[in-house]
Order: structure tokens, then C-alpha cells, then sequence
């Protein structure tokens, strides 16, 4: 679910100007994003995650410009270690590029209304995107795993972001068909994670999880209709196996729509823990000279044996094991407006027109007197106002106020024009420069940090 907040955040950061697109009079593009996942096998030692999620969609667009994604499986920190330089300063144990690849379709390319469609690690991958604008993305799994430990049914998450029927709407879904723990100890069918939100003409928000039933020990439960309860009951039959449900949350935050995974864990339990730490520790000086001899070999045997040792120590107690099924958020608003010349300072205020000083009988301006220095009136002092036409002007004063334009020295043309020319012309390729850069930016930035 991280990595859909982040290009979720990032798609509502990009800021550009929002024109109808052609033919769409009534809705304004504006921006949008939607994520969804199949499910993520999160072994973890202390604070650290070494997640591997499988069957991503994701789909967004800013006015008219939209990107569709499907990506088959993200190896996360384990993809940058193994991607890393040997331990003997050699190749990488899995060059990044020999990792699994996004299949990225973006509006304006050859085929990208059309869609593409690959298929990698048995996950089916398809994306489209035109500049209506709306991108869609679809990545479906098969079914994997055993039901003597965790079988996760197949999967399908699919998303979509821009004008739909005179709408704009981000909405991202995900299908599970089942997931079976411990044998069929318990069998959750027919899972799903929905959210969308549609920002214009009206702004509507929704989120669901649901499921179609529960089996605990191959008996169907009754369900109430609410999934919510009925997960928290399927977990008194987990406890003594080790194993905790905690059910999805629906919440929106910081203008996004998120519906949760649903997330299995295996907890401490004393029956389960004592028998496999017991076996363990009777293995234990075979697996040290196994690992020393591996490495000793090829150092860079050690990436595989930390991953043994993270995927073993997740059901020993030594570490933890989360299994993340599903997952969606979607966001979708108007595009913020921009000024490049940022805040500029409130015009001045007009001058106010001078008014009549009735203590001294002169017409004040700036804070002078009239004729009088001493703040008597021109008649002696009797306090009356004297009329505006009747004061004498200063000549000097006169002169200055009503000089003409045409009497003030200079004449036109010269360097200066030369130089303010120049100025144009420089101020013209920087924008052009600017632009460039923007355009080479949206072209190149990865999907994750777009949302």
C-alpha cells in the first residue's frame, strides 16, 4: 500500500495548466490516480521489510496526459540487494535489468489506445492510455502456493483514472478468488477490495471489502453480511495454530480513498514454536557448515542464504510472516491553479484629495499650511474656511505639477533598445528551455514516484 500512496501523492503534486480536452466541454480533465495489488509475502526480521508483491495495476492522469501500468511482481529490498555489486567487487548477483519488468503505455505513443498486453512470471499483464484522457491497467495472477501451508487462489486487480462517460473517476478493484490456511483450517472465498472517487461534475467517494463466505474446517460458517465481523470471528479458530486475521480498514486521508489489505500473520504459539525450535537447534551445526561452504564457494551464495534464513526464521519466532491480500486506493480532484510569478504585493493605495483645514483656513497638503505659518486664517484668525480658488499658489509649486511630458528632456531609440531586445530573446529560450525540461520529466519519472 505504500507504493500506491506515493504515486498517489505524486500524480496530485504534478501541477499543469487544465484545457478540455477535445470534444469534452462539460467535465475538465483535471488529475486523478487509482493503485491496486493481488497480494505481498512480507517476511520480516525486527523493523525490516523484505515484502514481495505480486499483480500490481495502476493508472493515472493529469489533463491529458494518462499512464497506465501493470507490473507482475516487485522484489523490493531484496530486488535492490540482489541488483547490488558482487561481494568481490563482480556483477551483480541479479542485474536490474534481468529483474521483472513494468509493462509502462503511455497516451500519444504507437499503440498505446489500443493497449498492450504481455505476460511474465505466469502473471498477465495489460495497460492502455489515450488523451481523452483515461489509462487502464489489469494484472491477473493464477493460483499459488499449497493448502498443506497458505494457497492463495487466483487474483485480478484492476484500475482505471480520467473521463469516463462525461465523469471524472479513479477507481481501482481487486479480486482473490480464495485463500486457504493449514489444510482448509480456514478458507475465505470470493474476496474483494473496491474504491473510487469521482471529483466531477460531483465529487463522490466510496470504499468496500466483502467476501462471498468462510469455511472453518471444511463447514461453511453463516455470515452476517458483514465481512468485517465475520473475519473477527473466523479468528478463534486460528489462535491456536499461530496464526492472527486483522480485516481491512475503509478510510479516506489526505484526499485519498484507501481500502486496506487483509492481512494474515503468524504469531507466537508455544505448541507450534516448541516443535519447530526443537528440530531447529538439533539442525543447527549441519546448517552452519552447509552455509560455510556455500559461501566459501561463491560469496554471493550469501544473499540466497539470508533469504532462507528471513523466510525461516518468519515461522520460528525468530522473526515474523505477513501474507497481504488485496488492497486499492484512488484519488482524483481538479488540477491546482499556478501562478510563475508567484505572490506579487498589493497595488498602492490612491492618493487621498486634499480637504480644507478648518483650524488654519488653508486647503492642507502633505501636512503644509497655507499662507499662514503660524495656524491663523487669512481673515485675522476668525476661524472661517477660506475657499480653495482664493489661496495664492506658489509658482514654483505650479510649475512642477503641470509640466508637460513633451517638455522633459530625451529622445527615442538609442542602446537601450538593443538591450531590452536582447532581454526578449533571452527570456524566450529560457522558457523554451523550461518547457523542454518539463515535457523530458514526465516522460521519464518512474510510476512510483508520480503518484
Amino acid at each position: 500500500m505504500a507504493i500506491g500512496a506515493v504515486w498517489a501523492l505524486g500524480m496530485a503534486g504534478l501541477v499543469v495548466s487544465s484545457a478540455p480536452a477535445s470534444g469534452q466541454a462539460a467535465v475538465e480533465p483535471g488529475r486523478g490516480s487509482a493503485y491496486a495489488q493481488g497480494y505481498k509475502i512480507d517476511p520480516r526480521s525486527g523493523r525490516l521489510s523484505f515484502a514481495l508483491t505480486y499483480g500490481m495495476a495502476l493508472a493515472g492522469h493529469q489533463n491529458t496526459v494518462a499512464v497506465g501500468e501493470a507490473r507482475s511482481l516487485d522484489l523490493g529490498v531484496i530486488g535492490t540487494t540482489l541488483a547490488g555489486a558482487g561481494c568481490d567487487g563482480g556483477d551483480p548477483t541479479l542485474p536490474k535489468e534481468d529483474q521483472p519488468q513494468p509493462l509502462v503505455v503511455r497516451s500519444g505513443e504507437d499503440g498505446a489506445a489500443e493497449g498492450k498486453t504481455e505476460t511474465e512470471n505466469g502473471v498477465e499483464k495489460q495497460a492502455s492510455a489515450d488523451s481523452s484522457p483515461l489509462a487502464t491497467s489489469v494484472a491477473t495472477t493464477a493460483a499459488t502456493g499449497d493448502r498443506a501451508a497458505v494457497l492463495i487462489g487466483s487474483t485480478r486487480s484492476e484500475t482505471s483514472s480520467g473521463i469516463v462517460d462525461g465523469v471524472r473517476v479513479a477507481r481501482a478493484v481487486t479480486d482473490v478468488s480464495e485463500i486457504s490456511v493449514a489444510v482448509d483450517a480456514l478458507v475465505i472465498k470470493g474476496l474483494r477490495w473496491e474504491a473510487s472517487w469521482q471529483s466531477a461534475p460531483q465529487e463522490k467517494v466510496t470504499g468496500s471489502f466483502t467476501i462471498e463466505g468462510i469455511e472453518i474446517a471444511g463447514q461453511a460458517q453463516p455470515t452476517s453480511g458483514d465481512a468485517f465481523q465475520d473475519l473477527a470471528q473466523a479468528n478463534a479458530a486460528l489462535t491456536p495454530l499461530g496464526i492472527e486475521i486483522s480485516p481491512p480498514t475503509v478510510r479516506n486521508e489526505s484526499g485519498i480513498s484507501f481500502v486496506d489489505p487483509l492481512r494474515i500473520g503468524i504469531v507466537p504459539s508455544d505448541a507450534r514454536d516448541g516443535a519447530v525450535g526443537g528440530v531447529i537447534g538439533v539442525l543447527q551445526p549441519v546448517r552452519e557448515a552447509l552455509v560455510d561452504a556455500l559461501i566459501e564457494f561463491d560469496c554471493g551464495n550469501a544473499s540466497y542464504v539470508t533469504i532462507a534464513d528471513l523466510a525461516l526464521g518468519s515461522v520460528t519466532g525468530a522473526g515474523s510472516l505477513n501474507i497481504e491480500l488485496g488492497g486499492v486506493t484512488a484519488t482524483s480532484a481538479d488540477l491546482g491553479a499556478t501562478s510563475l510569478l508567484g505572490s506579487l504585493p498589493p497595488p498602492p493605495a490612491p492618493s487621498a484629495p486634499a480637504l480644507p483645514d478648518s483650524s488654519s483656513g488653508s486647503v492642507g497638503t502633505g501636512g503644509s499650511t497655507g499662507s499662514s505659518a503660524g495656524g491663523s486664517s487669512a481673515s485675522g484668525g476668525s476661524g472661517a474656511v477660506t475657499p480653495v480658488d482664493a489661496q495664492p499658489a506658489a509658482s514654483n509649486t505650479t510649475e512642477t505639477a503641470t509640466t508637460p511630458l513633451e517638455r522633459i528632456a530625451g529622445s527615442r531609440g538609442g542602446p537601450l533598445v538593443l538591450v531590452g531586445l536582447g532581454g526578449l530573446l533571452l527570456l524566450g529560450a529560457l522558457a523554451e528551455l523550461d518547457r523542454r525540461k518539463m515535457r523530458k520529466a514526465q516522460r521519464s519519472v518512474p510510476m512510483e514516484a508520480l503518484v
